[in-house]
C-alpha cells in the first residue's frame, strides 16, 4: 500500500506499507512502515519489503531433518558462546542424531520430546531438576525451535514448563547443596594454609594462596587463575583485586572477559585483609628469584603460574581448578571438616561468602552483588542461603 503524505514531518513523501498475513498461522504480522521520497522509489521499496518477508519466511523447512538442522544452528552459533557453551550444546546436538535420527522437524511434537525425555532419564539413570542434564537439553531444544514459531512451526513443540509438564513432583531429584562453612571453620582453613606456606618451598604455594584469597574474595575459580599481581588496587582506602579476566582449563586459555560480561569490563571484589596482602607481596619476590633462578619468565605478570610444572610455566599456563578443588579437600581432611554429603569445592567460598554478605546487618545487596559479579536476582536465588552460624544464633534465641 502506498499513500502520499498531506501532513506531518513526512509531508510531501510516499509511505509504503505491507500487511503480510502468517502462511502458518493464519494471522496478519506487523511490519515497519517506510518512507520514500517519490512514487517510482516507493514502489521499488515496496517489491522490497515483500522480498524481505518472503526471504524471512524461508528460513528452515518444515521437511528437513530436525537434527541436522539443529546441527546447523549450533555451528552458526559457535562463535557467539564459549567453548565449554558450545560443548554442551554439542552434546545436545550428538544426542538429537542418535534419538530422533532422520525425523522432521514438522513431526516433532510435544509428545514426541516428552518420550525423549523420559527415555533419556531412563537410559542414563540422570536426575530431574533444573540444571540437571535434561534440562540443558531441553532448553536447548526449546531455544531452537522459538526461532521457528511463525515460520515453520505453528508453536514450540518444548512447552515452557516442560520438566513439570513431563515429570511427577516425586520424579524430580533434590539438587545437592553447596557446602557453607562457618566462621570458625573459615579461620581453621586459614591458619592451616597460612602454617603450610611457612613450612614449605614456593613451588608448593600456589594453590595454597589461591584458597586463600578465594575465602577472603569468593572469586570464581577461572578468575583467581587469570589474577596478576597489577589487578591489586587500593579504593577507598582499601586493598582489592580489580578484575577483567578468566581462565578456562577446558580451552586452555585466558577467556579475555569475566563471565557472562563484554570485553572491557571489570570489576572490584571484596577487600582483602593486611596479611594476605603482605603475603602476595612476599610471594611476588619469591616468584621472582625462582623465575629467574630456572631461567623463566612471567611476562603476563600472572600470580598463579604453576611453578611445580616447568613445561605449563614456560608457556605461562596457570595451576588448574583441579589442583585447587584437591588441595582444599585435603586441608578440609586434615580439619575433620566434612561436606556431610553437600558438595566441598572452591565454589563453597563463594556461596559462603554470598551468604554471609546477605545475613550482615548494614550491607547492600547491589552492592554485594556487583563485588561477587552476579545481577541481584542471580545473588539471592542461587547464592544466598541460611547463614550456619546466624542458624545457630536464632535457635539458640528461640530456645533461650
Amino acid at each position: 500500500m502506498i499513500k502520499k503524505m498531506t501532513t506531518g514531518k513526512h509531508k510531501g513523501e510516499y509511505q509504503v506499507r505491507i500487511q503480510p498475513i502468517n502462511k502458518i498461522t493464519g494471522k496478519r504480522e506487523s511490519w515497519p512502515v517506510a518512507y520514500a521520497s517519490n512514487r517510482s522509489n516507493a514502489k521499488a521499496l515496496e517489491r522490497q519489503m515483500w522480498a524481505d518477508y518472503e526471504e524471512g519466511m524461508q528460513l528452515a523447512d518444515g521437511n528437513t531433518v530436525f537434527a541436522e538442522e539443529f546441527r546447523k544452528y549450533i555451528n552458526r552459533k559457535k562463535n557467539t558462546i564459549s567453548p565449554v557453551t558450545y560443548r554442551d550444546w554439542n552434546n545436545s546436538a550428538n544426542e538429537f542424531e542418535k534419538y530422533f535420527k532422520n525425523t522432521k522437524i514438522k513431526d516433532i511434537s510435544e509428545r514426541l520430546v516428552e518420550q525423549f525425555a523420559r527415555d533419556f532419564i531412563h537410559k542414563h539413570k540422570a536426575t530431574v531438576g533444573r540444571a540437571t542434564v535434561i534440562d540443558h537439553r531441553l532448553t536447548h531444544m526449546r531455544s531452537f525451535f522459538n526461532e521457528l514459531i511463525g515460520k515453520v512451526v505453528k508453536e514450540n513443540p518444548v512447552p515452557e514448563q516442560y520438566l513439570d509438564k513431563f515429570f511427577r513432583k516425586n520424579e524430580f531429584s533434590v539438587r545437592k547443596q553447596r557446602y557453607l562453612f562457618t566462621n570458625s571453620e573459615l579461620e581453621l582453613i586459614k591458619k592451616q594454609i597460612q602454617g603450610a606456606l611457612n613450612h614449605t618451598t614456593i613451588d608448593k604455594w600456589g594453590t595454597r594462596l589461591a584458597l586463600w584469597i578465594d575465602l577472603e574474595t569468593g572469586m570464581r575459580p577461572g578468575e583467581i587463575q587469570a589474577l596478576k599481581f597489577n589487578n591489586l588496587i587500593t579504593e577507598d582506602g582499601y586493598t582489592t583485586f580489580k578484575i577483567n579476566d578468566s581462565w578456562s582449563d577446558y580451552a586452555r586459555k585466558f577467556n579475555g572477559t569475566l563471565k557472562a560480561r563484554p570485553k572491557g569490563y571489570s570489576r572490584c571484589c571484596l577487600p582483602i585483609s593486611q596479611e594476605l596482602i603482605d603475603f602476595i607481596d612476599t610471594y611476588k619476590k619469591e616468584q621472582k628469584k625462582f623465575l629467574k633462578y630456572h631461567g623463566l619468565t612471567n611476562p603476563k605478570g600472572l600470580i598463579f603460574l604453576n611453578l611445580h610444572d616447568y613445561k605449563t610455566c614456560a608457556n605461562n599456563i596457570p595451576i588448574t581448578q583441579k589442583s585447587m578443588n584437591e588441595m582444599l579437600k585435603k586441608i578440609c581432611g586434615e580439619l575433620n571438616i566434612s561436606g556431610n554429603g553437600s558438595q566441598l569445592s572452591m565454589y563453597s567460598f563463594r556461596h559462603t561468602l554470598c551468604t554471609k554478605l546477605a545475613n550482615k546487618p548494614g550491607i547492600s545487596y547491589p552492592w554485594a552483588a556487583e563485588r561477587m559479579g552476579n545481577s541481584l536476582s542471580i545473588f539471592m536465588r542461587v547464592y544466598v542461603k541460611t547463614d550456619r552460624d546466624v542458624n545457630q544464633k536464632m535457635m539458640d534465641n528461640w530456645m533461650a
